[in-house]
């Protein structure tokens, strides 16, 4: 247990060095379309089905509405994890750790690398250890997380860049 605390913490911080973003400075971010915000339930509705589809069949899990609820939880935490690192991000800026200028400056919700390598940090440790148990085959769940989260995050990536467009 110790060791997968520290792998977990050790993964964090790596994520949070390589995870840099460009400042623009004296310009506002202005959705020209529609904002990604809008199109949310519908990629979280489509991302919890293909994550719990793959968890059940090809992690070979018995109790889908358990693999449903555990996949859902780790997407729960994988969406507000970027809003708490951009929230101590804005400590210098709005003068304290500030969750509402996290969800409402600037380019929220955009789906990129960094976005990928912190859905997979949260979402694989938080659904393989809540299913371990119940999968026949732990080597395919672990499989199956791993490559439905990385479709999912794709998929949405693509989806919001061909409907949701802004500009500086």
């Amino acid at each position: 247990m110790k060791n997968r605390v520290v792998l977990l913490i050790a993964c964090i911080n790596i994520f949070l060095v390589l995870a840099t973003s460009r400042v623009s400075a004296n310009s506002s971010w202005h959705w020209l379309t529609v904002s990604p915000m809008t199109v949310l339930p519908f990629a979280v509705i489509f991302t919890l089905l293909i994550e719990t589809v793959s968890v059940v069949k090809f992690g070979r899990v018995a109790n889908a509405k358990k693999a449903f609820w555990m996949v859902g939880l780790a997407n729960l935490l994988s969406f507000i994890a970027p809003y708490l690192e951009r929230a101590y991000r804005f400590i210098p800026t709005s003068g304290g750790f500030s969750i509402s200028a996290a969800f409402n400056k600037g380019p929220y919700y955009m789906i990129l690398f960094g976005y990928l390598a912190l859905t997979v940090i949260v979402e694989l440790p938080v659904v393989y250890l809540m299913l371990r148990k119940e999968s026949l085959n732990k080597k395919n769940l672990l499989l199956s997380i791993l490559l439905s989260n990385i479709v999912t995050t794709l998929l949405v990536a693509v989806i919001e860049r061909v409907i949701c467009t802004g500009r500086w």
